[in-house]
């Protein structure tokens, strides 16, 4: 018996020792990985919450300290590591939310959202979850936006951040009100040096004393945010340009983003969980983090949009909507790639536990109280494939009642979106109680998708479409196309920026085509490449990559003018139905005060088709690839065409700009339909 114990100690040894050896390897295999120890595993203390004085609420659950103003609900200081206040001491508002906002024919105004009230909503040993709120009345008219307020703060034990949200509400009878802006904005101290919205775009940044143009360590540029460097404290920065709309990130892409100190390796973060609350759909572009060093949380605004969005709340339309939770996270590692890492792990842990099950607001439903839907998306065009099509990573999505595409400038509701699998197959989870059209639109086809039935969500119901068909606009046969149908100008020709106007936007200064368009003043480089005699296209021989420049914009004339240009096509054709219509889709990745003309054959001949003058989306201004889809199906009488060469003039003829011009998406001539 005693043998039979002594051997069964000896292997209860050598057991525990293989499990030290395996959790050492385990160790040793993350380190080398570069992942972060994730900060909410470290010891915490007690979660606390005090009154600090008549004007200040101060937060602690031992890993971070938040001080709030009373009853306003700014957040002043976060202590943080070796951090008294992560946030920057200078300023005044230094963590707050603000609404940009006017009533019609009058000026516009920002509001801060202060409250006048402090609540505890809820407190327990897991969490604290307060209030800062306000109720509106008619004397605030023209000094206060138009709307209860009810910001909320939620702080957990054992997690190194805070969570965020307000629900803005204006009732049925009170003013008129544009709020095109509504926000969260953090100043940060300014140790915080290292800005990382991506995995490419990530790198040392100047900083906001270096980009003052009143003591010359600055020069302004042509759009009003953008200023080129020319005395920055960091000489590596010299002769760079520095603009915030270089860092714009697509709602779909845009789940975390923030800044590192190098110095005390603190890493401070602002992740979104879903994208319910935002607007316009999953490729709205919106700013993110920039010089300053300033974080963002953007819930609404004209950005690449313009006002094409409804940002107008009338006096009969009652409005309410919760804005979050997001969560600004912090943490600390030995460099900013484990920092970054972990960022990014806790994002994906905040994803997957949405909606929260710790938020207490009537507005905000549980898991429980949402609901699903799923089908399978297919596309069918008869000139690409006799059967149909597998909607294949086709953009599937719920919004407010509307026309097909209205989502993309739909900000008042709510939107809930996913990506198709290769075959189409799409479910849409955690869907709020309410009323909703289902819209697609899949790269590949032109046009927009609308179910043709409304959808009314209930609390716990999955509903299943089955198998739906979208067949985009077509009449005849492609005759010959220009790029592709992907809602963008990236496919086309982008230039070098001018060297004395350039941006090292990554870490190590690598190179990353698929962003070569964020940098300052490419629209000039049109008239670098044109002097004198505008593009000219020629099917069959040119390359849309390297021939089609990625901007109709207008010709820098000097001297403060610009000239109207005219782009053509050219194209061959073996015969001609004279009787027949053919068809020319225009599809227009974005649109800023242009005026768009299209003739056939005779430059001076009246046009056939004019958008007359739309867009504010501002894309070309702001380095984006896109701003609002536009699609134009223009008929083109057979007996205008002839056999052999024909060509189609685009003339934009506004002129009142730089950044006055259109971006191409995608254009196709079609054969007239078949009997």
């Amino acid at each position: 018996m005693a043998k039979k114990l002594i051997a069964l100690a000896f292997t209860l040894i050598i057991l525990f020792a293989v499990l030290i050896a395996i959790i050492g390897v385990f160790r040793t295999s993350r380190n080398k990985l570069g992942i972060a120890k994730p900060e909410q595993k470290l010891a915490s203390g007690r979660l606390t919450l005090k009154k600090v004085g008549p004007n200040q609420v101060v937060v602690d659950n031992g890993i971070i300290q938040v001080t709030f103003s009373s009853p306003q609900g700014l957040i002043t200081g976060i202590k943080y590591k070796g951090f008294d206040n992560v946030l920057n001491n200078k300023i005044k508002n230094r963590g707050y939310w603000d609404v940009m906002w006017y009533e019609p024919g009058q000026e516009q105004l920002i509001d801060l959202l202060e409250g006048v009230k402090f609540n505890v909503i809820n407190q327990t040993s897991e969490h604290v979850e307060i209030s800062f709120s306000r109720a509106w009345k008619i004397s605030q008219r023209g000094s206060l936006v138009p709307l209860n307020v009810d910001k909320r703060y939620i702080i957990r034990r054992g997690v190194s951040g805070i969570y965020m949200y307000a629900v803005l509400e204006k009732l049925k009878g009170w003013p008129t009100v544009d709020m095109d802006q509504t926000r969260i904005v953090f100043k940060l101290n300014t140790k915080f040096d290292f800005m990382a919205i991506s995995d490419q775009r990530q790198k040392i940044m100047p900083s906001e004393i270096d980009r003052d143009i009143t003591n010359k360590r600055a020069n302004p540029l042509a759009y009003k945010e953008a200023v080129r460097l020319i005395n920055p404290q960091n000489r590596i920065f010299k002769g760079q340009v520095d603009d915030k709309y270089m860092y714009s990130m697509e709602n779909k892409d845009n789940k975390v983003h923030g800044w590192i100190s190098s110095d005390q390796r603190v890493g401070f973060w602002m992740i979104t969980p879903s994208d319910e609350f935002r607007v316009c759909g999953p490729p709205k572009q919106e700013l993110t983090s920039h010089v300053g060093p300033t974080t963002l949380s953007m819930f609404t605004s004209l950005h690449y949009a313009g006002k094409d969005m409804n940002t107008t709340y009338t006096s009969m339309e009652p409005w309410k909507k919760v804005y979050g939770p997001v969560f600004v996270y912090l943490n600390s590692a030995s460099s900013p790639n484990r920092l970054w890492t972990d960022a990014k792990r806790q994002m994906v842990a905040e994803v997957h536990s949405w909606p929260y099950d710790f938020v207490k607001s009537v507005d905000y439903p549980l898991h429980q109280q949402r609901g699903t839907v799923k089908g399978q998306f297919f596309v069918m065009d008869r000139y690409i494939s006799k059967s149909k099509l597998f909607g294949k990573f086709a953009f599937v999505g719920l919004a407010m009642p509307g026309k097909a595409g209205s989502w993309q400038t739909e900000n008042k509701g709510y939107q809930f979106w996913t990506t198709a699998d290769r075959m189409g197959i799409f479910t849409i989870t955690n869907v709020r109680p309410g009323s909703y059209n289902l819209y697609a639109w899949v790269s590949g086809h032109i046009g927009d998708y609308k179910y043709e039935r409304d959808i009314t969500i209930t609390p716990g119901r999955e509903i299943d479409v089955g198998a739906i068909l979208y067949e985009p606009p077509r009449i005849g046969a492609t005759l010959w196309e220009i790029g592709k149908p992907d809602r963008t100008a990236a496919e086309f020709y982008i230039p070098d920026p001018d060297p004395t106007l350039s941006t090292k936007l990554y870490l190590n200064n690598s190179y990353q085509p698929q962003d070569r368009f964020r940098q300052y003043g490419l629209w000039d480089r049109y008239t670098a490449l044109y002097p004198r005699n505008d593009l000219v296209y020629i099917v069959g021989v040119s390359d849309y990559k390297k021939d089609w420049f990625y901007a109709h914009v207008t010709r820098n004339a000097g001297n403060g003018t610009y000239q109207a240009t005219t782009w053509q096509i050219v194209f061959r054709l073996k015969a001609v139905i004279k009787t027949g219509n053919y068809t020319f889709r225009m599809a227009l990745a974005a649109v800023t005060t242009a005026n768009l003309s299209v003739r056939i054959n005779v430059p001076t001949s009246k046009p056939i088709f004019m958008i007359g003058l739309i867009g504010q989306d501002n894309a070309i201004a702001r380095h984006g690839i896109h701003g609002l889809y536009n699609l134009y199906d223009i008929n083109v009488g057979g007996n205008l065409l002839r056999v052999g060469n024909n060509t189609i003039f685009l003339t934009q003829d506004r002129r009142w700009g730089s950044f006055t011009g259109v971006m191409y998406d995608y254009l196709r001539l079609e054969s007239p339909q078949e009997v």
